[in-house]
C-alpha cells in the first residue's frame, strides 16, 4: 500500500475510534489535523457526522469511514490518543500505528462484569442516599441497577437495538421498586423507582452535545442531544411500563425524599462512590480511577457547600462543574490524558436526572389526559424541564470554562513567549 493511502487509513481509523467511543467533535478535529500535519506537513480536512468520519489530505478527495453507534470506553479513547501522540513525536511509523489502531478494541481490557455489577450497584445505592432515599430504597436501587447492567450487557452482546438497553434497565428497576412499594418497605417510592434509570442517564452524550454546541458543531450537537433524549425517553418508558405492571393504584409517599440528613463528609464520600461507579461503567483504567474520583468528590463537595449557603441549584452546580473541569484538566495535563477520560464520571454525578425524569413523567401524564390538563401539573412539568435544562447547562458551562482555562494557561506557559514571561 502506498504511503499516502496508509496515512489516510490511519486518520480514518483513528477518527472512527474516537467518534465511536465518544470523543467530542472539536477534539477529533484537533487530533486528526495535528497528526496529518506531523505526517505530511499538509492541511487535512475533517468532517464528522453522526454515522461517519471523513478525511481528505491536501489534493485528495474525501474518504469516509462509517461508525455503527456511539458507546463508552475511556481506555480505548485514551489508547487512541496515545498512539496518535506517538505518531506526532515520530516514535511510531504509519504502518505500525495503523496496526496498533486495528487491535485497540481487541487488546483493551475491560473490567469484570461481576465487579462492574457490584461497583455500579454500590454507586446507585449511594446516589439514592445523596437524593434522600431511605435505606431500603437505596438497597433495592443498588440491586436493580446491578441486575440492569447484566441485562444491558446481554442484550448488547445479542445486538439488540440501542434503545432497548436503557428501557430494559429502567423496566427492571421499576418492577423491583414497584414490588417494594406494594410491600410497604420504603417511604421514598419515587427514588426507588427512578434511581436505576438515573444510572443510565447518557451523561457523555449530553455533555459532548453541549460541548459541540459551544464549539459551533451544530449538526453533531443536535445528533448527540437527540440520542441522549431518545435514551431518556426509553428509560422513562421503562419506568412507566414497570409502574403499570406493579402499581395499579396511585403512589402515595409518607414523606418527601430529602437529603437534609447529609453533611459535607457524607456527601463527599457518597459522591466519590457514585463517581467510581460511573468510571468503572465507562471502563476507566484502574490507574486513572482515583483522578476521576477526586474530581467528582471535590466538585460535589463544593456544590454541597454552595447549596448549604443558600445558593440556587444552577449556580451551585456551575461551581461544582467548574471544580471538576479545573481539577480534571490539571491532572490530564500532568498525566498526558484526554480530559474527558477523567472528567465525565465526576461531572455525571451532578446531572439533574431527577428533574429530567420528573419532567418526562409529567409530559407522559399530560399526554394521557382526555380532559383539559390541570394548570398545576402543566406548571410543575415545565418547571422540572426548565430547571433540569438550566442545571445541565450550568454544569456543562462550568466544566468547559474550568477545563479550558487550565489548558489555555498551560499552553501559554509552554509557549516561547510564556517561558520568557515566566523567567
Amino acid at each position: 500500500m502506498n504511503p499516502r493511502k496508509l496515512q489516510t487509513n490511519l486518520l480514518l481509523q483513528a477518527g472512527r475510534l474516537l467518534l465511536e467511543y465518544n470523543e467530542s467533535t472539536a477534539a477529533i478535529h484537533r487530533a486528526l489535523t495535528s497528526t496529518a500535519k506531523a505526517l505530511t506537513g499538509e492541511a487535512c480536512q475533517v468532517a464528522v457526522s453522526y454515522g461517519s468520519v471523513a478525511v481528505a489530505l491536501a489534493g485528495d478527495g474525501p474518504t469516509l469511514e462509517s461508525v455503527s453507534e456511539l458507546r463508552y470506553n475511556a481506555t480505548v479513547q485514551t489508547r487512541v490518543h496515545e498512539i496518535l501522540s506517538q505518531v506526532r513525536r515520530g516514535q511510531l511509523d504509519t504502518e505500525a500505528a495503523l496496526t496498533c489502531l486495528d487491535r485497540v478494541e481487541a487488546d483493551t481490557p475491560r473490567h469484570s462484569r461481576w465487579l462492574a455489577m457490584l461497583v455500579l450497584g454500590a454507586a446507585a445505592a449511594s446516589l439514592a442516599g445523596l437524593l434522600g432515599a431511605d435505606l431500603n430504597a437505596a438497597a433495592v436501587a443498588g440491586l436493580a441497577t446491578g441486575l440492569g447492567l447484566l441485562a444491558r450487557q446481554e442484550l448488547g452482546r445479542r445486538h439488540f437495538s440501542l434503545l432497548a438497553l436503557p428501557l430494559t434497565a429502567a423496566l427492571l428497576g421499576a418492577i423491583l421498586g414497584g414490588l417494594v412499594i406494594q410491600l410497604g418497605w420504603t417511604r421514598t417510592p419515587e427514588l426507588v423507582l427512578v434511581v436505576p434509570a438515573l444510572m443510565v442517564v447518557p451523561g457523555p452524550h449530553l455533555i459532548n452535545g453541549l460541548l459541540d454546541l459551544i464549539d459551533n458543531y451544530l449538526p453533531m450537537s443536535l445528533a448527540r442531544l437527540g440520542l441522549a433524549t431518545a435514551i431518556l425517553l426509553a428509560s422513562a418508558a421503562g419506568i412507566v411500563l414497570g409502574v403499570e405492571l406493579t402499581l395499579p393504584d396511585t403512589i402515595a409517599a409518607d414523606r418527601v425524599a430529602s437529603p437534609d440528613h447529609l453533611n459535607l463528609v457524607s456527601d463527599v464520600v457518597l459522591a466519590g462512590i457514585v463517581t467510581c461507579g460511573f468510571a468503572v461503567l465507562y471502563n476507566t483504567a484502574w490507574r486513572q480511577l482515583w483522578m476521576a474520583i477526586l474530581g467528582g468528590m471535590t466538585g460535589h463537595g463544593l456544590r454541597f457547600l454552595a447549596l448549604e449557603a443558600g445558593w440556587r441549584p444552577e449556580p451551585a452546580t456551575f461551581l461544582g462543574g467548574l471544580a471538576v473541569g479545573v481539577i480534571s484538566a490539571w491532572m490530564a495535563r500532568s498525566h498526558k490524558l484526554p480530559v474527558a477520560v477523567i472528567a465525565f464520571a465526576g461531572a455525571v454525578t451532578m446531572i439533574p436526572g431527577l428533574s429530567l425524569y420528573r419532567a418526562l413523567a409529567g409530559a407522559l401524564q399530560l399526554a394521557r389526559l382526555s380532559d383539559p390538563a390541570d394548570p398545576g401539573t402543566v406548571a410543575e412539568t415545565l418547571g422540572n424541564a426548565l430547571q433540569g435544562g438550566l442545571v445541565l447547562s450550568a454544569l456543562a458551562l462550568g466544566f468547559i470554562l474550568g477545563a479550558r482555562a487550565v489548558l489555555a494557561l498551560a499552553s501559554e506557559r509552554e509557549s516561547p513567549m510564556g517561558r520568557r514571561i515566566g523567567h
